[in-house]
C-alpha cells in the first residue's frame, strides 16, 4: 500500500495561520500595556502614598557639602515637615522598614538598595522615603533615629559627611 500525499499549496496559506490586523493591534496594546505597568508608570500609589524616591534633592544637597564642606539643616533640604529621621542601610529586614514607616514601603524581604533609606516621619508615620548615597556617610549614621532638628554635616574636602541632631 502506497500512502496518498495531498498536495499543499503555499500560494494561499490557510485562514487559522494568517495573523489579522485586529488581532496584531490587540497583541501590541497588550504588550504596550504590560511594559507601562512593568516600569511603574500608571501604577496606583501604595496604599498610604508613601512611595521609595530617588532622593535627589537629599543628593544634590550633599554632593556640594561634600565637596566644600559646611553644613545644612536636613529640613531646609526637603519639602515635607517631619519630627523623625531614620536611616536603614542596605539589607535591613523589610518588616522593619515597614513597621516604622507604618505601611507596606517594601515587598521583598529586604531592603536591597546600596543606597541608605532615609524614612522621614511625621506623628508617627513616614511622609518621605528617600534613597540616599551611601558612599559619603559615616557609618555611625546607619541604623540611626535623628530628631527634626537633624543637620548634615561635612569637613569638606570630599571626607565623610555625619548626621547630627
Amino acid at each position: 500500500m502506497v500512502p496518498q500525499v495531498r498536495p499543499v499549496s503555499i500560494r494561499r496559506p490557510r485562514r487559522g495561520l494568517r495573523p489579522s490586523r485586529r488581532g496584531a493591534l490587540v497583541l501590541a496594546a497588550l504588550v504596550a500595556g504590560a511594559t507601562v505597568t512593568g516600569c511603574g508608570i500608571g501604577r496606583p500609589e501604595r496604599e498610604g502614598g508613601l512611595e521609595l524616591t530617588s532622593g535627589s534633592e537629599i543628593d544634590d544637597a550633599i554632593g556640594s557639602l561634600w565637596e566644600d564642606g559646611g553644613e545644612r539643616a536636613l529640613a531646609d533640604v526637603v519639602d515635607v515637615e517631619f519630627d523623625q529621621l531614620m536611616v536603614f542601610p542596605e539589607a535591613t529586614p523589610a518588616g522593619c522598614v515597614n513597621e516604622a514607616a507604618g505601611t507596606k514601603l517594601l515587598t521583598g524581604k529586604y531592603y536591597q538598595s546600596s543606597t541608605q533609606l532615609f524614612l522621614l516621619r511625621a506623628g508617627g508615620a513616614g511622609v518621605l522615603a528617600a534613597m540616599v548615597s551611601s558612599d559619603v556617610f559615616a557609618h555611625e549614621v546607619q541604623n540611626a533615629t535623628f530628631g527634626p532638628e537633624v543637620r548634615i554635616v561635612a569637613p569638606g574636602g570630599k571626607q565623610l559627611i555625619t548626621l547630627e541632631g
